[in-house]
């Protein structure tokens, strides 16, 4: 039944609030909540000046407390966590290190009063401007409720909302808290089967003769045996490769005791299997991990051990945090220490691993290697050494100072001899006459030593924030990331400036960037390399060489009319020379409380100088979407999108796809939500979305896909989340066309999916 006339007490609008409540009543009853952070209980309206018993017993039958979207502030963690993550999963995700920190806070809340100003401005979506207003509005008074938070002078609505999530108000002694999750997912395929790979693998072991690659190896110059060892090699990652489905599980802990000992674990079984433990010792002016740790400097250009990070995230956590995270690429392991004496944090890390590396036809090792699946020819390729350190300052005022060098060892020297993994002639990186590309351009040798600087300062309702970093090989060639922020109520402006030579290629750099390193390079395309297992370089998180400037605002125009988003932003390829744009404008109409409608549209273009002449490509994404708030638990809502593609290659013909779904959410039980949802897709070419949206790729011309997921507080603090998903694609044939300018239509077929997950969560 749609409850139009119900309105949500801690979201409408005041037009909304002045359809239930007469007179002046209407700004009273939106002034208090706005001062206050909400209302905990409809009887709150009573402390509201003019509210009397006749007047909340009408208003209360027209009200409900929150909408469906805003209810989690007496869920259970694991629920919160969930939310908050879900909520986060778009363009501007956040980084695997940032969860982490989010995991670890959640049962470990920060003790408002005692909270550095570093440590209230790692928290999600808190500025550094709103920590500063806390630590000192502490100055003069004890903060001892939300009600007291809300009163912070300068604190934004946003920051309050961020901020309550993740702190307490007064220090209790518990001897002892955890947070333990479980985590199992389950498949009807193997790994990744309807990729590039077993194609790929197919063409180069057909030793009938009719092979187009052993034809280009042949006559590329290979030698017989030279072929011969290479297909052996493919043999022995085709036979590590799990060709029947298995079940992954992951299973978390995380334990505090006696407010100072820290104690973790992380154990992940999929196609590969790996363990992580950590233990660790806190007080007020020092933190010690020794394990598996993560740690990050900066923002994010210095040093960042996340295994991945969205191109355009630019808030990151800073300081040292456990390991209790999927991936190994870069993961530290050994001892780390963190200070924190009146503002100054001196640091030291020291980590010693092997890590997985992509290797050349010679078995050497070219670069790091990151994926679900690790073949035995990459597996622990690389010793890894690191050893680091510096000093940190930010003042209770803002102003923020920080230094810090680095040296990684290798015992085993990257090769560089990237050309041995490209087909011949299929290449337009490494063959052919055309410039290389200088992503490429690594320093080899054993020992590699970078240093940065970073900085901070908040004037006003400005935030500056910024990086300097440099190979010092080449101390000549600084890298830079330049971020001003402006943050208001209800608005908030950003201009980010970055610039990245081609000589920084440190590995643990994770930056605001467009693209990866080896993003737009052969490792993209499969059927351009001998091994395709070696696409997984273009998905490293490193950045690539580029200079750029991108401006961005979020509005609120009226009572019923937001911007979500609107930016621009113009970047030069520094491995071609190319400027390229980007411009994406979002406006939101809350026609009354219980329907949203949401239009966007994205444009890109682009112009490519590695393929021998300027290569220039559009692509222009339109959406719409809309959700309805049907009750005061339930959500229903749908979206459509349609997008175009088209360049000026005359082997890329132009393309366009298109997607609609239908989406629902109710609570069926107390503390039991549902959430289900469907789509259907065409598409004739290449992808053209980014969006969080479980797989759907539209390099499959079409398809459908339709989920069920089921979440359950099931005591206080536990939690259970289940999802089934089933998706059918179709592969007729797509419009990609190779290097030598033959079609590329591999995987053709229909395949069917089944996936199960399953949370767990229990919080003591």
């Amino acid at each position: 039944m749609f409850l139009f006339a119900y309105v949500p007490l801690n979201s409408a609008s005041l037009e909304e609030l002045r359809k239930v409540f007469p007179g002046s009543l209407a700004d009273s009853v939106y002034k208090y909540r706005q001062r206050f952070g909400g209302y905990r209980s409809f009887y709150q309206l009573l402390e509201v000046p003019g509210i009397n018993p006749k007047i909340f017993k009408d208003a209360k039958e027209k009200l409900i407390l929150y909408s469906p979207s805003n209810r989690v502030s007496s869920a259970s963690l694991g629920a919160k966590l969930s939310s908050i993550i879900s909520y986060q999963a778009s363009e501007e995700s956040p980084s695997d290190l940032n969860r982490a920190y989010w995991l670890f806070l959640g049962g470990n809340p920060v003790d408002i009063n005692s909270a550095t100003v570093l440590e209230l401005a790692n928290l999600p979506g808190v500025s550094l401007k709103d920590a500063v207003k806390v630590v000192q509005w502490r100055q003069y008074t004890k903060i001892k409720s939300r009600r007291d938070l809300r009163w912070t002078p300068g604190l934004t609505l946003y920051g309050y909302r961020n901020l309550r999530r993740f702190v307490t108000y007064r220090h209790t002694y518990r001897p002892f808290r955890a947070y333990v999750s479980a985590y199992v997912s389950a498949d009807n395929y193997a790994f990744d089967p309807a990729s590039y790979f077993a194609s790929s693998i197919n063409q180069l072991m057909d030793t009938s003769g009719q092979s187009r690659n052993i034809q280009l190896l042949k006559e590329a110059g290979w030698s017989d045996e030279s072929i011969a060892s290479l297909l052996d090699r493919l043999r022995r990652e085709r036979v590590d490769i799990i060709t029947t489905p298995r079940p992954s599980s992951t299973l978390r802990g995380m334990f505090k005791l006696w407010d100072r000992l820290d104690v973790g674990f992380y154990h992940y079984d999929g196609y590969t299997t790996y363990n992580k433990l950590y233990v660790g010792f806190t007080t007020r002016y020092i933190k010690i991990l020794a394990g598996d740790y993560r740690f990050s400097f900066g923002n994010g250009l210095i040093f960042t051990s996340s295994e991945n990070l969205s191109d355009r995230v630019f808030w990151n956590v800073v300081g040292l945090m456990p390991d209790i995270l999927y991936g190994e690429a870069f993961k530290l392991r050994g001892i780390g220490i963190w200070g924190n004496y009146k503002n100054f944090s001196p640091f030291l890390i020291y980590s010693k691993d092997r890590k997985d590396a992509l290797v050349d036809t010679a078995g050497r090792p070219l670069f790091y290697y990151s994926s679900e699946f690790v073949p035995s020819l990459f597996k622990d390729k690389l010793s890894e050494e690191i050893v680091g350190g510096g000093l940190n300052y930010i003042g209770n005022n803002g102003f923020g100072l920080g230094v810090m060098l680095f040296q990684i060892r290798y015992k085993e020297p990257f090769s560089n001899d990237w050309g041995s993994v490209a087909v011949p002639f299929y290449s337009n990186t490494f063959v052919g006459g055309y410039r290389y590309d200088p992503s490429f351009h690594l320093d080899t040798g054993e020992i590699h030593k970078f240093a940065g600087l970073t900085y901070s300062t908040v004037l006003g309702d400005f935030v500056l924030r910024g990086d300097l970093a440099t190979n010092l090989r080449h101390t000549n060639r600084l890298s830079s990331l330049l971020i001003l922020r402006y943050v208001g109520e209800t608005r908030s402006l950003d201009f980010v400036y970055r610039n990245y030579d081609p000589t920084y290629w440190n590995p643990y750099a994770r930056p605001f960037k467009e693209d990866n390193r080896f993003e737009r390079t052969d490792f993209r395309y499969s059927y351009r390399l001998l091994d395709p297992l070696a696409t997984n370089l273009a998905d490293l998180p490193l950045p690539k060489p580029e200079e750029g400037y991108f401006f961005q605002i979020r509005d609120r125009l009226f009572q019923d009319i937001l911007i979500p988003r609107v930016y621009l932003d113009f970047w030069k390829d520094k491995t071609d020379g190319m400027w390229n744009r980007r411009f994406h404008t979002e406006v939101e109409w809350r026609v009354v409380w219980a329907l949203r409608l949401r239009i966007w549209r994205r444009y890109l273009e682009r112009t490519d100088q590695r393929y021998g002449r300027a290569f220039h490509s559009k692509s222009v994404e339109n959406a719409f979407r809309t959700f309805v708030i049907t009750d005061a638990h339930s959500v229903v809502g749908m979206e459509i999108r349609y997008a175009q593609y088209k360049s000026d290659n005359p082997n890329v013909p132009p393309g366009k796809g298109s997607f609609f779904s239908l989406f629902y959410s109710t609570d069926l039980l107390k503390g039991l939500r549902i959430y289900t949802g469907a789509t259907v897709w065409t598409s004739n070419g290449y992808s053209l979305w980014v969006f969080e949206d479980d797989g759907i790729d539209f390099l499959y011309n079409r398809g459908s896909k339709i989920y069920v997921t089921v979440s359950k507080d099931v005591l206080k603090n536990a939690y259970f989340r289940l999802k089934i998903r089933y998706k059918k694609q179709y592969n007729d044939g797509n419009s990609l066309i190779s290097a030598s300018g033959d079609p590329i239509n591999v995987g053709l077929g229909k395949y069917e999916y089944f996936t199960t997950y399953a949370l767990f969560s229990l919080t003591f």
